[in-house]
């Protein structure tokens, strides 16, 4: 990654899909040693198959336990803090109607902690479902190309020059689909225990969404940083180019949020609009991202300034997710199914949230 990032701006631009090579414990190099010197990659699919299961019973229990809790407390309670802070302003404001007490903000910020991890398995389940498919792809590509290849070895399609060029074109055809599906395997993984982080900085820049750092990098971070020195002759601060990074990725989540909802809901909804909280989550992480640097770096101090960071702006991206009825759309899980047969309902994938 650090000898693309000193490539010149302007070429990486037309490289900023490509992915990194990265070792992957599930994936190990081995040459066949057959005659077509072709090399190939033995990939553990069964690997892949146990982390998606164990990826979606860890779903499961997030649900469950959601379960236990009224979902909507995190709306009511955001709500009830929302109108409070306007109300302090001088604005005019409704009564929410809400008793809102330390209690209700200790058992809303649980539950925004616990769909969290339930978010975070979802985006994993259906990264590992994508890992499952173009795995068996390759394997099933892979068995074509030495299928085709047996042919020509045979000794009435070596003496045939012409079939034996249709069939190494063939091979050559299917070696590059296959060499896709290779290098779709060695994508940067989905998360990178983001739990662990030792700083918020850490969190974001090598825990969270991982395969979309060089496309950020490129199209974030990278540019604000080159215009500031063209413009000004020096570096920026840290948090410019950062905050460059953010505003993408909270446009990214705001325009998901307006497809999801509408625009109804996105601007008018009720008790609170869906929209614009999540670009204001993403903000406010540079700001804690620069505290951080100054007086939290790695450390035991890190850590826990992070956890409190997560736990100050939780509401401000959950919430719009449940206003969504995240929780309510139609999901793979072990939990639902079995439910779902219990209750003879047909549509195994349902929520069974009511």
């Amino acid at each position: 990654m650090e000898e693309r990032r000193q490539c010149p701006f302007a070429i990486t631009l037309t490289s900023w899909r490509r992915r990194p090579t990265i070792k992957n414990k599930d994936v190990e190099e081995e040459n066949t040693g057959n005659q077509s010197n072709a090399s190939h990659t033995n990939i553990s699919l069964i690997s892949f198959i146990i982390a998606g299961v164990k990826h979606v019973l860890i779903a499961d229990i997030a649900e469950i336990s959601l379960h236990l809790y009224d979902i909507n407390l995190p709306i009511h309670v955001f709500s009830a803090i929302v109108h409070k802070f306007f109300g302090y302003l001088g604005f005019s404001v409704t009564n929410t109607g809400f008793s809102l007490s330390l209690g209700n903000m200790l058992i809303s910020t649980l539950i925004c902690v616990i769909f969290s991890v339930y978010l975070q398995m979802q985006i994993q389940i259906t990264y590992d479902s994508a890992m499952i498919i173009f795995s068996s792809m390759y394997k099933l590509f892979a068995i074509l190309e030495k299928w085709q290849l047996n042919y020509i070895l045979k000794e009435n399609y070596t003496k045939d020059i012409e079939k034996s060029k249709a069939l190494l074109k063939r091979v050559h055809k299917i070696r590059a689909v296959k060499t896709y599906f290779e290098e779709t395997i060695y994508m940067p993984p989905a998360f990178n225990e983001p739990w662990s982080a030792h700083s918020l900085r850490d969190f974001w820049g090598r825990r969270w969404h991982t395969y979309y750092n060089e496309c950020f990098y490129r199209l974030g971070y990278q540019p604000v940083r080159l215009l500031v020195k063209l413009v000004s002759g020096c570096k920026p601060p840290r948090w410019l180019p950062a905050l460059s990074v953010f505003v993408m990725s909270g446009l990214m989540h705001e325009y998901f949020l307006y497809v999801a909802t509408g625009p109804t809901m996105y601007f008018h909804g009720s008790p609170l609009p869906t929209g614009f909280f999540q670009f204001l989550f993403f903000v406010c992480q540079v700001v804690f991202v620069s505290i951080g640097d100054k007086y939290f770096k790695e450390g035991p101090l890190g850590r826990l300034f992070a956890i409190i960071s997560m736990f100050i702006t939780c509401h401000l991206f959950v919430v719009p997710y449940f206003e969504s009825g995240y929780m309510h759309m139609p999901q793979f899980s072990f939990y639902r199914v079995a439910v779902n047969i219990y209750r003879g309902n047909p549509s195994l994938l349902d929520s069974v949230f009511k």
